[in-house]
């Protein structure tokens, strides 16, 4: 066993072996990843297998993630503005998955009803029950009323053409708008918190399934930056409280199923109430949909 002096002498020569080691490492890796990665034949044969059996309704994903753009450029025609700025795949009912490197896209789960490799990219299409959305908040959202409460009172806030507009603070509003979370763009409802007061959205006679479903975050990366308040969104139905969600700087996009079966088949008044503890920079986003 080498004693204290002794480890101290090849330390020097243990580290640069290391170091050896991993230049090797990362030097195959550099050689051997071009191979590994998709022609544009690859891509461009893959593609037409999806176009020959497309449906409308469909849905397409890229895995990894991170290839995206790439699947955009060969099938970017057929990713419509919902599918891209989707709320999450539950309205899907078949997806198609072009993969590489092994990766596999958490939306594509269901059954796989068909497979075919074209060189290094992998086509999938998985199939499972689409959800049916009874109602959609962000679709209508011209629909809702908007005001601003606190213990001083209820103001009301004034629909325009893009927003609603609530009096004495500028960014105090309601609008669709293309948000950022997560380094992925959202079509959401942009929904700024104020001090000291709750940004309350109500939606009268709304047909209510089993569950609602709610997706909520802050937006742009630098933007959240700024400050550091969490922001809170109650949801009720019919007076009840039925769910709650709480975002701050870390929170990923993950929509969350509020259960709703006990007012299912019903006609009622759906309420968002939206605070924050430090509302500085808190460009708070959300979307809603009642399923069944």
């Amino acid at each position: 066993m080498l004693d204290n002096r002794a480890l101290k002498k090849h330390l020097p020569g243990v580290a640069a072996a290391a170091v050896l080691v991993l230049a090797l490492c990362e030097t195959v890796q550099a050689l051997l990843a071009p191979s590994r990665a998709p022609t544009q034949s690859n891509w461009i044969e893959a593609a037409a297998a999806v176009r020959l059996q497309w449906k409308p309704g469909d849905l397409a994903v890229a895995a990894p993630a991170w290839a995206d753009p790439v699947l955009r450029l060969h099938l970017g025609d057929l990713v419509d503005v919902g599918m891209a700025l989707r709320m999450d795949d539950a309205r899907y009912g078949r997806v198609w998955e072009l993969s590489q490197k092994g990766g596999v896209s958490p939306e594509a789960h269901g059954q796989e009803t068909f497979r075919k490799v074209f060189g290094n990219l992998t086509v999938r299409r998985v199939e499972r029950p689409a959800v049916q959305v009874k109602f959609d908040f962000l679709q209508q959202w011209q629909s809702a009323r908007v005001s601003r409460q606190s213990a001083a009172g209820v103001t009301a806030c004034a629909l325009l053409a893009d927003r609603f507009q609530c009096p004495d603070i500028d960014f105090n509003w309601l609008k669709p708008a293309v948000l950022e979370f997560d380094f992925g763009l959202r079509l959401a409802l942009y929904a700024q918190p104020v001090a000291g007061a709750a940004v309350v959205v109500e939606y009268d006679d709304v047909p209510i399934g089993r569950t609602l479903t709610v997706g909520a975050g802050l937006h742009h990366v630098w933007l959240r930056k700024a400050g550091d308040g969490k922001v809170a969104m109650e949801v009720f139905v019919g007076g009840q409280k039925v769910g709650r969600l709480e975002v701050n700087n870390r929170s990923p996009w993950k929509p969350v199923n509020l259960d709703t079966t006990a007012f299912a088949g019903q006609r009622q008044v759906v309420r968002f109430a939206i605070t924050s503890d430090n509302p500085a920079s808190r460009h708070f986003g959300f979307a809603a949909e009642a399923r069944q």
